[in-house]
């Protein structure tokens, strides 16, 4: 509904973005916020190729613009790319179209859409903004290839994720405003795939003042948006009413309440209660009922916030987050330890490095470490307490309590006092399959030139502070830098970057002789780390040892990659 009419009421409303009016509720940012940069068209036309095709080229578009799939040339690895432009926004101001960038960059949460770089184009008043692409369709083509309504146990999971989406969302200071089915995507078509909250393009930094501006889509839209515009004042609960819809149409196939006249759709929306016809309704639950009547209370104050929903008994009864099973408990968690033993000793300069390979890797081949972090999340926040994070390491009986201590405060690289999900996955990493034969060299090579995102040739103090979203003071970037530079000269070029990696790696504290291409020979503790690796996974030495070669591999010289072939340039 938010139409161009809309548009400057919207800029203020999100004006509290750039800091314009109130305060933040909430502090920190996620640290991948300093990862997203804004580049110019030159950069977009040397990176990334649009796929030409007659199918699957263009993804969607709406009212806001359109989305292509585009494919990345040094790794040929395929996006979603964003097409918006002040007209189709409404505005006159380039700075709006940042907004919804500023915005979602800012979330770091395994159930939103990453966004992962944007190019201005001011001269054409457009802004091209890079995603993680998902081909699983939304919601709304998910119940039109079923044919049929969800059951129970998925709506319940489904509405555990998204819950968990928004809760992170508004204790991060973020309303979306424009949930929906529409909104709504699966990272693939494989059965289990993971939901992707989207489009905050209408999303809105939380202040102490309330919102006011009428946005949203009609159907979706709380009580208190409808409001006259002398009295219409409302917060972050509209999201959660736009959740009860989600669910009501999830397990009816059915709107709540829908009229062809605005006018009465309205008066529907702010007066008529809910209404479970018995054709639809008649097999489910109360508890399902209960749940959805909670969500749609009209008084928005009488309305659960995301973590109270997310506490709902039909919740929990349904999608209660499944604990480690036993292969993860006595096999992966053990690999996992040890990454997190090597991250927590590896240098400061090393951890970034690794944060943002972590944060430029497709979710999808980082999907057994989300399926970890999600089990450890018992709350849903999309975070990890210190006790979360204890619970699921007691498993581990060789890791002391107090080291589990330790190795939580060095996975916290801003000192939040909580694990982010790229934390994790970076602390982690090194247990995955991301460092594949072939790969590794591109994958060190683009996490320099992420932090050095002005092409430098070189990494600095500033370049540091930048990633960390200005989480770290100047001192402490400045000692990093010089640790791994030669003669303190405050620089680390691309040689003395891949050789604090080299330094830092790996899961298995290898020597870096011991790595030859005929033998691999251990130190005894060395040894020893093998063997508990490989009986706790039945994965052979030669297998573990050959992951530390392929990551070691990266530290070759760089060669460019040429552009994969059948594409045209953007």
């Amino acid at each position: 509904m938010a139409t161009a009419t809309h548009a400057d009421a919207h800029a203020l409303d999100k004006a509290a973005d750039l800091g314009i009016c109130g305060i933040r509720r909430h502090s920190s940012d996620a640290l991948v916020a300093g990862l997203v940069h804004e580049l110019s068209m030159g950069e977009l036309e040397r990176k990334y190729d649009r796929i030409k095709s007659d199918v699957g080229a263009e993804l969607g578009s709406g009212t806001c613009g359109s989305v292509a799939r585009v494919r990345r040339r040094d790794t040929g690895e395929e996006f979603a790319m964003k097409v918006v432009s002040m007209k189709s926004m409404g505005t006159s101001n380039f700075e709006t179209l940042r907004m919804e960038v500023q915005m979602q960059k800012r979330l770091d949460h395994p159930n939103i859409a990453k966004v992962v770089e944007y190019f201005s184009d001011e001269e054409n008043e457009s802004m091209f903004i890079v995603m993680e692409l998902c081909t699983g369709g939304s919601l709304v083509d998910e119940m039109e290839r079923r044919g049929r309504a969800y059951d129970e146990p998925e709506a319940a999971a489904l509405m555990s994720k998204l819950l968990s989406a928004t809760r992170y969302c508004h204790e991060h200071g973020v309303a979306h405003r424009d949930i929906k089915l529409d909104n709504i995507l699966y990272e693939s078509n494989a059965p289990g795939a993971e939901p992707k909250l989207i489009d905050f393009g209408y999303a809105c930094q939380l202040t102490e003042q309330s919102m006011t501006s009428q946005l949203g889509t009609p159907s979706y839209m709380a009580p208190e948006l409808w409001e006259r515009r002398a009295a219409r004042h409302y917060d972050e609960k509209v999201d959660l009413w736009a959740l009860g819809v989600v669910d009501y149409m999830l397990l009816s196939g059915h709107r709540p309440w829908h009229h062809e006249s605005m006018n009465k759709k309205r008066r529907m929306i702010m007066h008529d209660p809910v209404a479970y016809p018995e054709t639809y309704w008649g097999h489910r639950s109360f508890e399902c009922k209960d749940f959805i009547n909670r969500l749609l209370q009209k008084d928005p104050a009488a309305r659960p916030d995301a973590e109270a929903a997310l506490a709902h008994r039909w919740v929990k009864r349904h999608a209660r987050r499944q604990p480690l099973s036993p292969e993860v408990e006595h096999g992966q968690l053990c690999d996992v330890v040890d990454s997190l033993e090597a991250f927590a000793n590896a240098d400061k300069l090393a951890k970034i490095a690794l944060e943002v390979i972590a944060f430029s890797l497709p979710p999808a081949r980082l999907e057994a470490l989300r399926q970890i972090f999600q089990s450890m999340d018992t709350d849903g926040s999309g975070t990890l307490s210190l006790d979360e994070f204890r619970k699921t390491m007691a498993l581990h009986t060789d890791v002391p309590p107090v080291r589990i201590a330790e190795i939580f405060n060095e996975m916290d690289l801003v000192h939040h006092g909580e694990i982010d999900y790229t934390e994790f996955l970076a602390a982690t990493i090194a247990t995955s399959d991301c460092f594949a034969d072939g790969e590794s060299s591109v994958r060190v090579r683009n996490a320099f030139s992420m932090l050095d995102s002005q092409n430098k040739g070189y990494i600095d103090a500033n370049d540091l502070t930048t990633a960390c979203s200005g989480e770290l003071d100047e001192n402490s970037a400045i000692r990093m830098v010089n640790q791994s530079s030669e003669g303190e000269c405050g620089r680390v070029d691309y040689p003395q970057f891949r050789e604090t990696l080299r330094r830092a790696f790996p899961v298995l504290p290898l020597r870096r002789t011991s790595l030859s291409a005929t033998n691999a020979v251990c130190e005894p503790r060395e040894a020893g780390y093998h063997s508990r690796y490989a009986a706790a996974t039945s994965t052979p030495p030669q297998k573990v040892i050959g992951r530390a070669k392929a990551f070691l591999a990266a530290c070759t010289p760089f060669k460019p990659s040429s552009s994969p072939g059948g594409s045209g340039s953007l």
